[in-house]
């Protein structure tokens, strides 16, 4: 992992008038990347094909290129699922023949995936940490007035 805090994406920089004043690529010379497709692979299962509909409608700034990252993580969320299922179906603890205890390999094999999971999600940005680094979101907390507001529309 890289040490030093990441760099600062080119549009906060534009946004927030160039802080630093390092020099930025001119404007005009970036090309824009299209959004990915918010049609789930054929091949996920349904935890992935979930996953795959809830980033893509949430995730705006993520391009086609992000793709086979976001297949692998919706990949990952169905082998999870899986493991789970057959793990709920076994023992946490399992016996040799002469009675010693070992885990079952599943526990293991499910905490590993679960990391490979969270760092996908970094990857993407889907984390409110990445989120914010990214200059991407904000996630607000509504006060008074805006609760008297929503009340009042809704009532």
């Amino acid at each position: 992992m890289p040490a030093g805090r990441p760099p600062v994406p080119t549009e906060r920089k534009r946004r927030l008038g160039n802080p630093g004043q390092r020099a930025m690529p001119d404007a005009d010379a970036v090309h824009a990347v299209s959004p990915v497709t918010e049609r789930a692979p054929d091949h996920l299962g349904p935890s992935g094909s979930a996953m795959y509909l809830r980033v893509t409608s949430g995730a705006a700034w993520l391009a086609e290129t992000d793709r086979p990252t976001l297949e692998l993580l919706c990949e990952k969320i169905d082998r999870r699922e899986q493991m789970k299922d057959q793990l709920s179906r076994g023992d946490l603890v399992l016996f040799t023949d002469k009675a010693y205890a070992y885990p079952n390999p599943l526990v293991g094999m499910l905490s590993t995936i679960e990391t490979e999971i969270a760092k996908l999600f970094s990857a993407l940005g889907l984390t409110p940490t990445d989120r914010t680094r990214m200059g991407l979101a904000e996630v607000k907390a509504r006060n008074a007035f805006e609760d008297f507001l929503a009340k009042k529309a809704g009532g």
